[in-house]
């Protein structure tokens, strides 16, 4: 056992977090719990002399080159000073059955990016979400967000997935628990296209739960943060209040549609439209909409669609949707949100 220091609820936690969620890198410790890293380097140091962490140094591919990062790893010490201090029951793990694959780092690392990037909603590690929902070790979801409208499980996309790991994944999706949604995240647009091209083949269904499929980069996580994790609708309400009033539809919408707008200056005879908003990346949304709101049905009951995409992405909705007469397309900024 250390001796007697005087450990901080700051250290304490990141043992803690350290035990939740195997390893971290030097880097998200330092962004998760320090304002220096000057201070965050002399602290880590102090941990590891007296026997609490364990650092190595491991190299990955990212962006075709090789970036090493220093990796922290508690020790068996670190894990009796959690349960002297009441933070842990028992040892449910050995300090050495907390050690990664390359494999294994590569996807816990990514994963452990978005907690340390989304401070503010709770976060499940891979082994907390599969004991939560009874699923096997070898279910390739690498965490999850718990909101206050329920659950999303992450999955990420690395550049190199192969076909029978995409094919998982979306059989996966498929099965559809009692989720709020999936946030899937991407690491190149080659494999973004190859999933979505997939979901396609396979029918991806999932009745209504949401399939955001976002980049692995700053602004993926600023949409997961800002506009699908905390505050949603206020967030978009304020964003697209230059075009009126938006409305949650609830579950009275038969053709799948969860918002309206409430304009002042209407079009003709047209009632208020029904809304598509494709910012936070929900691939499911388009298909099951307009699936089920053909233009006859549009015609019928007195509402358009205002589609709302980001603004490189309009010239290729209108393609997409050309033979969709009831449906306005408008450009969002990225710079707006």
């Amino acid at each position: 056992m250390p001796r007697q220091r005087e450990w901080t609820d700051r250290d304490l936690s990141i043992l803690q977090e350290l035990y939740e969620l195997r390893e971290m890198t030097k880097k998200q410790i330092t962004v998760k719990h320090f304002d220096s890293e000057k201070y965050a380097h002399k602290r880590l140091y102090v941990m590891k002399k007296e026997g609490l962490i364990t650092t190595n140094v491991y190299g990955k591919r990212t962006a075709g080159r090789t970036v090493t990062a220093a990796y922290v790893r508690l020790t068996e010490a670190g894990m009796d000073l959690l349960i002297e201090r009441g933070l842990l029951d028992s040892k449910n793990y050995r300090a050495r059955d907390l050690g990664l694959s390359i494999q294994q780092r590569q996807y816990i690392t990514d994963a452990n990016e978005l907690f340390v990037q989304i401070p503010e909603v709770p976060y499940m590690d891979s082994r907390q979400i599969k004991r939560k929902y009874n699923l096997n070790r070898g279910n390739l979801t690498v965490g999850g967000f718990r909101s206050d409208k329920g659950d999303y499980m992450i999955y990420i996309l690395m550049p190199d997935a192969r076909e029978q790991t995409l094919i998982k994944i979306i059989n996966e999706i498929k099965k559809h628990m009692k989720l709020r949604g999936f946030l899937v995240y991407y690491k190149s647009e080659s494999v973004k296209h190859a999933f979505e091209t997939m979901s396609e083949k396979l029918n991806l269904v999932t009745g209504g739960i949401p399939v955001h499929l976002l980049p692995f980069n700053e602004w993926g996580i600023q949409i997961t943060r800002e506009y699908i994790l905390t505050n949603t609708f206020l967030r978009l309400q304020k964003l697209l209040e230059p075009y009126g009033e938006l409305k949650e539809v609830g579950h009275s919408s038969k053709y799948g549609f969860e918002y309206g707008l409430v304009q002042k200056e209407r079009i003709g005879p047209w009632k208020d439209p029904y809304v598509i908003e494709l910012l936070t990346r929900n691939m499911m949304t388009l298909k099951r909409c307009l699936t089920n709101y053909s233009i006859g049905v549009s015609q019928t009951v007195g509402r358009r669609v205002l589609l709302f995409c980001y603004e490189d992405e309009v010239e290729h909705y209108k393609q997409e949707l050309s033979t969709a007469a009831h449906v306005d397309i408008v450009g969002i900024s990225k710079n707006s949100l």
